[in-house]
């Protein structure tokens, strides 16, 4: 009997053990699609002309950090103002294109994201490019952009 039920038991930690990786591969793939999601819906409000809508990307804060090569912007009103003046139209602002190079978390919680890649402006009179490197940290049930580091 004891053999029996120390059989299963083992048989039982086995399986929980395998079961484990696969539920959190499945997890950070979920997380890891919510980043992607960021992303791109930040991309559709901008396409669409709606700076507001592409500034939901960013953590509401005055701690938020916007770094070009221009020197470090802090608030996300003072992003939003600045997108403002640089961008005045929905013409000047173009279509924009992401290309997600990576995605991933840097902790194991999931809390804290990192999304580096390119981008485009296809503008009438210029296409000007460069990359980004995007720091999230989960706010609420969502992520957001703390820092941004654009060139």
């Amino acid at each position: 009997m004891k053999n029996l039920l120390s059989c299963i038991l083992t048989v039982l930690l086995a399986i929980s053990c395998q079961t484990q990786p696969a539920n959190h591969a499945e997890k950070s793939q979920i997380h890891t699609d919510s980043l992607r999601r960021l992303i791109l819906t930040q991309q559709a409000a901008w396409n669409r002309g709606d700076i507001e809508g592409f500034m939901q990307g960013y953590h509401n804060d005055t701690g938020m950090q916007f770094i070009t090569r221009k020197g470090v912007r802090y608030g996300w009103q003072a992003t939003l103002d600045s997108y403002r003046k640089h961008y005045p139209t929905k013409d000047s602002m173009g279509r924009l294109e992401f290309g997600l190079q990576k995605v991933e978390f840097l902790d194991e919680g999931m809390e804290t994201g990192h999304i580096a890649g390119t981008w485009k402006l296809y503008r009438h009179a210029d296409t000007p490019s460069g990359y980004f490197s995007l720091i999230t940290r989960k706010v609420g049930t969502a992520h957001k952009i703390i820092i941004d580091h654009t060139w």
